[in-house]
């Protein structure tokens, strides 16, 4: 009986464990109350609104808190969308070269889709979160452009090691 790391490559094995990781650091963030999750998302949103809106530390106090607030939504969501976009990528690259529409695409974003839902039933467990339908929403799609950019780069290696494979044969 084969082991398990002759039947998957190293590459592959990399990535496995790299989308267990991802899983992790998600499961960190989601376990943070609302609390700390608003701190976390807040002072982002602080530094991101210093750069873009012109003398915002000469805002009033309360205007800054409404800027921060509206911002807030918007940055949480990105979180959102950019750490499943994440997932998704490290999931599609474990599954190895295929082609899109293939059992293991369905297999990776099942997985991603899952894990979003599981995500968002943890965050339901602690204090002053919810499980909201919309990010699930929001994670897979996440999921799904993260496999679409591992298809876009198994689809630019793959030309490049042709058009190699080409020149090679030329020159013999």
């Amino acid at each position: 009986m084969k082991s398990i790391s002759s039947k998957i490559s190293k590459t592959r094995l990399l990535f496995i464990i790299l989308s267990i990781l991802c899983m992790t650091v998600i499961f960190f963030f989601s376990s943070e109350n609302s609390d700390e999750s608003s701190q976390t998302s807040g002072n982002i949103v602080k530094l991101i609104l210093r750069h873009i809106v012109p003398d915002f530390t000469e805002l009033s106090a309360a205007r800054q808190k409404e800027l921060i607030h509206n911002a807030q939504f918007i940055v949480r969501k990105l979180a959102h969308f950019t750490i499943y976009t994440t997932l998704g990528l490290l999931l599609s690259m474990s599954m190895g070269r295929r082609k899109f529409l293939s059992r293991k695409t369905l297999l990776a974003l099942t997985a991603g889709a899952v894990y979003a839902v599981s995500d968002e039933i943890h965050q339901s467990l602690i204090p002053g979160r919810s499980c909201e339908l919309r990010d699930v929403i929001i994670d897979t799609g996440g999921v799904l452009t993260g496999i679409i950019i591992s298809m876009v780069l198994f689809f630019i290696v793959k030309k490049i090691t042709d058009r190699k494979k080409k020149r090679a044969q030329r020159i013999h």
